[in-house]
């Protein structure tokens, strides 16, 4: 009986064990462990075969022009950078719908391991064939899954997620949207949030020709189950910044949206209202994130 009472415990123990692996759990010191070595079969059309998502840190491979081409900027118009964070999601495709029809520019920060089904990959597909849009590094992990603390305390860590997200969406840009920090690295200007590791973290991104934008202003959805705020008061909200020079770079403002905000038709149409208040103002520009005026000297 004791015999037959011990082997019943160990086989719990093993079944527990197990379960704890399968629900992904593991403590933050053991970071490397809970990103997935591979998402499933991305569809980009410039993923080259066989490539491999670990990238080390001294690797060439992903060198381009530290200074990227931009537009001339009128110095009389106000700009306004309309970007999505976390896609591709379940409302990346009304997103990427109305840009399209409101033939306006905007920017996607997307994470690599969101693109986790066919429909979800289709969607970035969709975001890559869109002139309008801009496809832009919001790491490969989202700070290894929202682990913000012992994430940036990783600098080398945050390089390499961003570099595995980059070689295999290849990203025409090298700007990227830290997850849940709101740091800018654009030549000389800069600005960091609460906590020593992003700006740590941020600065050794910049050291390896990375150009980190944040935000301005955010239209956030304050629960799943509550509407959007009216689009009406968030284009106050953008011309009294404007105004104010409450922007990191005057006669600038980048607002930060969700994809998940507009998940569904009435959300939509929401964008499509802000979209259109902000084109009906002959004074503002929307532009894409990578012409966001640089200042290198």
């Amino acid at each position: 009986m004791k015999r037959l009472y011990k082997t019943l415990k160990i086989t719990a123990f093993s079944f527990l064990f197990q379960g704890i692996i399968g629900c992904d759990y593991f403590p933050e010191n053991s970071i490397e462990r809970v990103i997935p070595t591979k998402i499933s079969s991305p569809i980009t059309k410039s993923k080259p075969e066989g490539q491999h998502t670990d990238i080390p840190l001294d690797s060439n491979e992903l060198k381009v022009d530290s200074i990227p081409h931009q537009l001339p900027i009128d110095s009389t118009k106000n700009y306004v950078y309309l970007t999505f964070d976390d896609g591709p999601f379940k409302g990346s495709e009304k997103i990427n719908k109305i840009i399209k029809e409101e033939q306006v520019k905007a920017t996607v920060f997307i994470v690599g391991m969101n693109a986790y089904t066919q429909t979800l990959q289709k969607y970035l597909k969709d975001y890559e064939e869109n002139d309008l849009i801009e496809v832009s590094n919001h790491t490969y992990s989202h700070a290894n899954r929202n682990r913000f603390k012992s994430y940036y305390d990783q600098p080398e860590f945050v390089l390499r997620d961003v570099k595995r997200n980059d070689s295999i969406y290849r990203f025409k840009n090298r700007f990227v949207r830290l997850p849940g920090r709101n740091v800018w690295r654009l030549g000389k200007d800069f600005k960091n949030d609460h906590d020593l590791g992003s700006r740590l973290s941020s600065d050794f991104l910049a050291k390896n020709q990375y150009y980190i934008l944040g935000w301005d202003y955010e239209w956030n959805k304050t629960h799943k189950n509550h509407p959007l705020k009216n689009p009406q008061d968030i284009y106050n909200g953008i011309i009294k910044r404007l105004e104010n020079k409450e922007t990191f770079k005057e006669k600038h403002l980048v607002i930060l949206m969700h994809d998940d905000m507009f998940d569904n038709h009435e959300d939509a149409e929401q964008l499509r209202r802000l979209i259109r208040l902000i084109k009906n103002n002959k004074n503002i520009i929307l532009e894409t994130a990578s012409n966001y005026p640089i200042s290198l000297s």
